[in-house]
This record gives C-alpha cells, sequence and structure tokens, in this order.
C-alpha cells in the first residue's frame, strides 16, 4: 500500500518557534536537498532523534518532487510503509511534518546558512505553523485531488422499539472475557520487557509498549463499562460482585501495570538520551551493555557526556 501526502515544507524568511529561519538565498540549496529526502517518524518525546542516528527504520518513505511557490516550499512524498500509510489512511498521525538539516552556519539573527536537508519527519507540533500536509488522492479520469484525513469517533448505543436498552445474555461471560484480554495484554507486555533490554533498536520495542499501552486503556473502559452493566442486572443476587468491589480489583491490577510501563519507558527515554550523547563522541551504543544501571544512574551518565546528540545538526 502507497499513498502520496503533499504540502508546505516550510516558508521562506520566516523565523520559526525555534527562533531560526531559512533565508530566501538559501532556496536552491534547500530545493536541491529535500528533493532527496527521507521521510521519517520519531519517537513523540524526541521528534528529531531518529534523524539524528540516520535511522533507517525510522523511514517510511522518502520526497519525490519539490518546488517554491511564492515564499514556500513545498514537496510531495510516497509513504511506502503500509503500516504508515494505513495510520495516514485512518487518520491516527498529525498532518505536520518538520524538516531535518545540516547547516554551515546560524547568524545571529537565526538564518541558517549551508543549508542541506536530510529528511522530513512526521511531528505534533511543527516549528513552523504552515508546515503541514495533505493526502493526494487520484480520480478515475486519472487527475490528482487533494483531501484531508480528519480524526473522528463513533459513538453508537442501540435502542428497543421502546426506546429502552436492550438486556445484554451472558453478561458475567463478557467480563470473564474482557478480563482475560487484559490479562493477556499484561502478558504481552512481560514479553517485550525482556526483547526492550537487549534490542539494538529501542525505539521500535518503546512504540510496541506505547501501543499496548493505547488498547490496555481501551480494554479497561470496555472492563469498567460491563462490569457496572454486570452490577446493575445482577444486584442483590447471591454471591455477585458488586461495583464497588470490582472496581478495586480492575483499579489495583491497572495500577501495578502502569507503573511497570512508565517505569519501562522511562528507561527508553533515558537511554535513547545516553545514546545520542555518546553518539557525538563518536561512541556506539548496545543497550544490553547497560541494562543493570537504572534509569537515573544513565541520566547522571548522560549529562556528564554532556552537549546535544549532534551539535552540528540543525532540526527545523
Amino acid at each position: 500500500m502507497t499513498i502520496t501526502i503533499e504540502g508546505e515544507a516550510f516558508p521562506l524568511g520566516v523565523i520559526n518557534a525555534n527562533g531560526e529561519g531559512i533565508p530566501f538565498s538559501e532556496a536552491d540549496n534547500a530545493l536541491k536537498s529535500l528533493q532527496t529526502s527521507v521521510v521519517r517518524i520519531c519517537t513523540r518525546s524526541d521528534p528529531h532523534i531518529c534523524d539524528a542516528f540516520g535511522d533507517p527504520n525510522s523511514e517510511i518513505g522518502h520526497v519525490v518532487k519539490a518546488w517554491r511557490d511564492g515564499d514556500s516550499i513545498m514537496c510531495q512524498a510516497e509513504i511506502t510503509d503500509s503500516i504508515a500509510a494505513q495510520k495516514i489512511e485512518d487518520g491516527v498521525w498529525t498532518q505536520a511534518w518538520s524538516i531535518y538539516a545540516v547547516v554551515s552556519d546560524v547568524d545571529s539573527g537565526g538564518w541558517a546558512h549551508g543549508v542541506v536537508i536530510q529528511s522530513i519527519s512526521n511531528v505534533n507540533n511543527p516549528a513552523w505553523e504552515s508546515a503541514r500536509w495533505v493526502t493526494v488522492a487520484a480520480s478515475e479520469d486519472g487527475k490528482r485531488g487533494l483531501r484531508k484525513v480528519s480524526k473522528f469517533k463513533i459513538i453508537a448505543a442501540s435502542k428497543n422499539g421502546d426506546g429502552s436498552i436492550p438486556e445484554e445474555k451472558n453478561d458475567e461471560d463478557t467480563v470473564a472475557a474482557l478480563e482475560q484480554k487484559l490479562k493477556d495484554a499484561n502478558e504481552l507486555i512481560n514479553e517485550l520487557k525482556p526483547k526492550a533490554e537487549a534490542a539494538e533498536n529501542v525505539e521500535q520495542l518503546t512504540q510496541q509498549v506505547a501501543e499496548v499501552t493505547a488498547s490496555n486503556k481501551k480494554l479497561k473502559k470496555e472492563l469498567e463499562e460491563q462490569t457496572a452493566l454486570v452490577a446493575s442486572l445482577q444486584k442483590g443476587k447471591a454471591g455477585s460482585v458488586t461495583l464497588e468491589e470490582a472496581q478495586k480489583l480492575v483499579a489495583s491490577a491497572l495500577e501495578d501495570y502502569k507503573k511497570e510501563v512508565q517505569a519501562h519507558q522511562e528507561w527508553n527515554s533515558v537511554m535513547a538520551a545516553f545514546s545520542a550523547s555518546r553518539y557525538k563522541l563518536g561512541l556506539k551504543t548496545n543497550p544490553e551493555d547497560f541494562k543493570n544501571l537504572s534509569a537515573s544512574d544513565l541520566n547522571k551518565l548522560a549529562k556528564d557526556l554532556g552537549g546535544q546528540a549532534c551539535s552540528q545538526c540543525w532540526r527545523g
């Protein structure tokens, strides 16, 4: 599955939210390098960390065309990664992007010179507010048209003819099934932990943990709703579990899970910063060599190394 997106990469002669900008004199340099750039998506905590490493595993496509439109540099890109294309079709990601470039100098006014764009990455908050894209759809007559992808949700309720909510059958079985799904999800988290500790690509496994976490939130909501329904229908029956008791059990299990996931995500985030600091010094980092160190230990080591992940890199 391949889809095409296009929009403004950045405006010329405009200082962005980072206090930096690309002057009109750099238009040709920017266009030439942008046309050979890749498209990436990094972690939300550091939207350009995978650009700094030149991570091929974060590439989801490439720029196919770049041009100037007045004071704006525009580009069109093909998203060739099927999972990324589906997420765009589903409206999962914000329709915004940000360039990553190496520059020879940034003057006192914040203007970059010797701009060589290496990639453009999907982000939540672009440095230039106008740096946004839309998908390009092909029609039957061969012409192309732009269409926006919007986030949405569907809320549905089924009612009987008299307007009442129909009684669910086998509600206890439904609760048991949801509880089993929650248990399975927690087991999957535990399976991912050792893989994350031994993996070279910490970012990818962190994303997997985040996806499971999001799934668990949905399961939690379904479980709470179903538990409330069972408590309402079965109130007064001998041996039934009260809503309060069920909520305590669910809250306890989810709190333990939340603490485990937060601790693991904190370690991964600190490891990424530590790896970036070592990368600046020309050192490769294998997370396996540091798995016995805590997040605070890694954070101290990263601070001792000092500096950004790449002092000569410029993020637009």
